[in-house]
């Protein structure tokens, strides 16, 4: 049973959620907590289960198991349009027949509130979106970063307890986008609402999310703060969707924060938890945690098979001697630029930065 501080901080609660498409699991015995004033994105690749989550706290599907909670009220059997939140999609479904101020007023004319109270917080929304100029303008007259920033004013200015969106900036080009991030991540910061953003893209998430979730095939696989999911990562999925991984086979020789692990001969260093001595392991490391060193108890020999060059850094490909890939991203060109096709290199690595992680 959740404590009653964490109750008071918590805003929606997933447990045990389920939901089945014919024979087909979408979502399978998921929980989930979202804090209030929390940024939270889903993350995982398409058909993990990720939007049917959005829609089902969104009221616009329902759950075949489990309990759905906002505010500390059961939802579950609650219509969308009586649930205190507010969805924004990819296609930002505005009334091309209306200005910029009359789309962002429906939702409170609809609800009969007095024109003095609708003008004043349409303007201030607009004003936190950047558009108290745009007022009088018609979406087709907007560009598509703009007719974001409207969908959003006309999602927030009804004040819902949470925002779900769902790949929201998904059909802007990859500049527009970034500086959308920025905005949206400090619009919600203004606003103080709960968002909860689902997304396929890893630098997305990691930009925005104070949480994220990484999904895959309808269950969570971890859920926490970004850096501590990029640092820390406890599967082989989660390594290699969340950032690029390295991950070398090997045979677990001691466990703990300094753990050991026996790769290609070589006693290497790794943190080791849920595993014993003799247990075969995965070992993920992060391109840029690796180091080159000449020699050594705890050098992996490999071989150069590649070197290119990025701008601000390069990236060398590797194969050590049991056949097995490495990629090393570094900073130093005076070292890596030297590096040639065919030679022999050693790398290694500090054992808080190489984790054993489930296959």
């Amino acid at each position: 049973m959740p404590q009653r501080g964490e109750m008071s901080e918590t805003i929606v609660r997933l447990e045990g959620v389920s939901k089945r498409y014919g024979a087909a699991d979408a979502v399978r015995d998921v929980s989930l907590v979202v804090r209030r004033g929390e940024f939270v994105s889903l993350l995982g690749p398409s058909g993990c289960g990720k939007s049917t989550i959005l829609r089902m706290i969104g009221g616009f599907e329902q759950p075949d198991a489990g309990a759905i909670e906002i505010d500390g009220a059961d939802v579950v059997d609650v219509p969308p349009n009586r649930r205190p939140v507010n969805l924004v999609f990819q296609s930002y479904a505005l009334f091309p027949h209306l200005s910029v101020f009359d789309n962002v007023a429906f939702g409170l004319r609809r609800k009969r509130l007095p024109r003095s109270e609708v003008g004043e917080r349409t303007r201030r929304f607009l004003a936190l979106a950047g558009l108290e100029s745009f007022g009088d303008r018609y979406p087709a007259q907007l560009s598509g970063g703009q007719q974001q920033r409207v969908a959003l004013a006309r999602a927030l200015v009804n004040q819902p307890k949470v925002l779900l969106l769902d790949e929201p900036l998904g059909a802007l080009d990859l500049k527009l986008r970034k500086r959308m991030q920025v905005e949206l991540k400090q619009l919600q910061r203004e606003v103080g609402i709960s968002f909860i953003y689902v997304t396929h893209d890893q630098d997305e998430a990691l930009a925005l999310s104070d949480r994220i979730a990484v999904m895959n095939q309808g269950t969570i696989l971890q859920y926490d703060a970004g850096r501590e999911i990029y640092d820390r990562p406890r599967t082989e999925f989660v390594a290699n969707f969340l950032g690029e991984a390295n991950v070398l086979r090997g045979r677990v020789l001691a466990t703990g924060p300094a753990g050991i692990v026996e790769i290609a001969g070589k006693s290497m260093p790794a943190t080791v938890d849920g595993a014993r001595p003799g247990d075969a392991a995965s070992v993920a490391i992060r391109p840029e945690s690796l180091e080159l060193r000449a020699e050594g108890a705890d050098v992996l020999p490999c071989v150069v098979e590649d070197r290119v060059f990025l701008g601000s850094s390069f990236v060398v490909y590797l194969r050590t001697a049991a056949g097995e890939p490495l990629m090393l991203r570094g900073f130093d060109r005076r070292q890596l630029d030297g590096l040639r096709t065919g030679e022999a290199v050693g790398v290694t690595w500090r054992a808080d930065l190489a984790h054993v992680v489930a296959p």
